[in-house]
């Protein structure tokens, strides 16, 4: 049996990543009131246009390719979930993975600092191989990795693109409801769905019987 996770808001609520992110900007920027702004207007309409507003709003002299420079390459301040540790002991009896979108090296800099280097044997950042979910392509590189195994697992929170292929491919799937994500109000498409953790390791033990 082969576990593959996502990474944002599977393993950790990415919205500490986002914090971290605004955090970082605010320093350089040595104003905190920056950090209040961009929290509350990510809050309320999401990461799509922050930067430009906070532009904008105080009228800056940066340009926003240099705030997502900031954001999208520093060291986040991350710590792994409790439950998410012992569902990766749980994992590492198994052949595990990881298939991730966003840059890669903002998604590799999360995965180092979270230390899941620990607990997952192969990792893949989709931006590095010029793909992306639902794509095919990375889960077929999963199972060309593993190829003498015959069950696969796909562990994401994102009902809109992540299961699209492991279901096609055969995977069973697993949501994960993080209701601290932009995606708990999309019912699911996975082959089962949980808002805890921890419930899927019983799924996990359910699977391997």
């Amino acid at each position: 049996m082969v576990i593959v996770f996502d990474l944002d808001d599977t393993l950790y609520d990415e919205v500490d990543f986002v914090k971290s992110g605004f955090k970082e900007i605010s320093n350089y920027l040595q104003n905190d009131r920056y950090y209040e702004f961009m929290l509350n207007e990510f809050m309320l309409n999401g990461s799509g246009r922050v930067f430009n507003k906070l532009i904008d709003m105080f009228n800056l002299d940066i340009s926003l390719q240099k705030l997502i420079e900031i954001y999208r390459f520093h060291k986040p301040n991350l710590v792994l979930p409790k439950d998410s540790l012992e569902l990766l002991l749980y994992s590492r009896q198994f052949n595990t993975s990881l298939i991730s979108d966003g840059h890669y090296v903002m998604q590799e800099n999360k995965f180092n600092i979270l230390g899941l280097k620990k607990y997952i044997q192969y990792p893949i950042f989709t931006d590095f191989y010029h793909t992306s979910k639902p794509n095919l392509k990375p889960f077929e590189m999963v199972m060309q990795n593993f190829e003498h195994e015959q069950d696969f697992i796909y562990i994401s929170d994102n009902p809109k693109k992540d299961f699209i292929a492991p279901n096609e491919l055969g995977w069973q799937s697993i949501r994960y409801k993080n209701l601290n994500g932009i995606y708990k109000k999309y019912k699911s498409n996975a082959s089962y769905e949980v808002d805890s953790r921890l419930e899927i390791i019983d799924i996990l033990k359910e699977l391997n019987e």
